[in-house]
């Protein structure tokens, strides 16, 4: 990553002029986010049917456009003729994506792999939009049933966030080569993967990619005053990683792989390692659990239930059947560290991220249920510079 340029003088803050011996005013660019607008457009408009094995997709370069801010990944699924009752699979229709990911300009991921469901759940507590929940679009469909041969078929969309707070613009990546281009690779899944009961022919997905970027500012505004032609903190980085773990049923301590950079969330998936679903995988879940960082302990034993209330005040979610719209995700339990600013996570200032480095020691701990398969999304910031005092309101 490339260091920040310094932060132009305060206003008054110049050097004594020549003549007269009067200090001379220093003009300060205007902040980035006056001089550009958000754009957008498409970059993958293409249809597929699903197979009976996982089908990859052709890789998408990004054209160059200004300041990389995120995309939006829309899935039209449409089935016809089918005979079968078809369901959908416990994370259908999001696992209609297998694995999604974003490599900046020097192909190293700043997203992913992900799969769909672990996307649409980055979706949901990550803290980007006012209405975060995909399940509550209103775009979002689902078909079961036989209906009128249609069962099986969906329509979704997903954020692939880049921007971390669009208020001050900071985050966005320079997009700007036509050579070195940031890449975004996607596998949809087999079609047995999707449902629960098949539809009886396969869906054809169209799948649609669309890039927003902020616009290269002009050097000056109209009335001649200059603006900042770069965002704040430029190329501080997020990312969007996973771990997975085996964890025994009853008592257990895991150590988090992922440190060195500012925590901004952390997720939790269980899924109980007997049948695979998040649903017992949420009565496994320690109860209470316990996070430490370093000899500092951030959560002690904390009850399950409480934990779920917690997500009902910091996101609104507070419909009482997991997995619905305005509802918490079965056996997924975040910790949001960005809500500093406002009342809910993403109304933020950073000064509220876990500052982590490479030796830092962050351990979960608890009781489990049953033995269970643990993921953990991680979250985390890199600033421009390594400097964390760039980025901090």
């Amino acid at each position: 990553m490339t260091a920040p340029t310094a932060a132009p003088p305060a206003q008054g803050q110049g050097k004594p002029a020549a003549k007269g011996g009067k200090q001379q005013q220093v003009v300060v660019a205007r902040r980035f986010r006056v001089g550009v607008q958000s754009h957008d457009e498409n970059v993958i408009d293409t249809t597929v049917s699903t197979a009976a094995s996982t089908t990859d997709l052709p890789v998408a370069n990004i054209s160059p456009a200004g300041w990389l801010r995120h995309f939006y990944l829309l899935l039209e699924a449409t089935t016809a003729g089918n005979a079968a009752a078809v369901t959908f699979a416990e994370n259908g229709p999001w696992n209609a994506i297998d694995t999604i990911s974003l490599e900046d300009v020097n192909s190293v991921p700043v997203l992913g792999p992900l799969t769909g469901y672990e996307l649409m759940v980055a979706n949901k507590y990550g803290g980007y939009t006012h209405s975060s929940d995909p399940r509550q679009s209103n775009i979002f469909t689902t078909t079961t049933g036989v209906g009128a041969g249609l069962g099986g078929s969906f329509t979704w969309v997903l954020r692939l966030p880049v921007e971390l707070v669009s208020r001050d613009a900071l985050g966005p990546l320079p997009n700007k080569s036509g050579t070195a281009q940031f890449k975004v690779r996607i596998r949809l899944a087999a079609t047995a993967t999707i449902y629960g009961v098949a539809p009886t022919n396969a869906p054809s997905i169209r799948v649609r990619l669309h890039q927003v970027d902020w616009w290269d500012p002009p050097q000056t505004d109209l009335k001649g005053r200059p603006l900042a032609q770069q965002p704040p903190a430029a190329q501080t980085t997020q990312f969007w990683s996973k771990a997975t773990f085996t964890l025994p049923s009853g008592a257990f301590r895991q150590d988090l792989e992922r440190v060195g950079y500012g925590i901004r969330n952390l997720i939790f998936i269980y899924n109980d390692t007997g049948n695979g679903t998040r649903a017992t995988g949420d009565t496994d879940f320690p109860d209470p659990a316990t996070l430490q960082f370093e000899a500092n302990v951030l959560m002690q034993g904390r009850p399950r239930k409480l934990w779920q209330h917690a997500i009902a005040e910091d996101y609104g979610y507070n419909g009482t059947t997991a997995d619905q719209g305005g509802s918490r995700e079965a056996g997924v339990y975040p910790l949001p560290f960005n809500k500093d600013f406002g009342l809910k996570p993403g109304e933020e200032t950073r000064r509220g991220y876990l500052w982590t480095s490479s030796g830092s020691r962050l351990t979960f701990s608890g009781n489990n249920g049953g033995a269970a398969t643990m993921t953990v999304l991680t979250n985390d910031v890199l600033p421009a510079g390594g400097n964390d005092a760039a980025i901090v309101a």
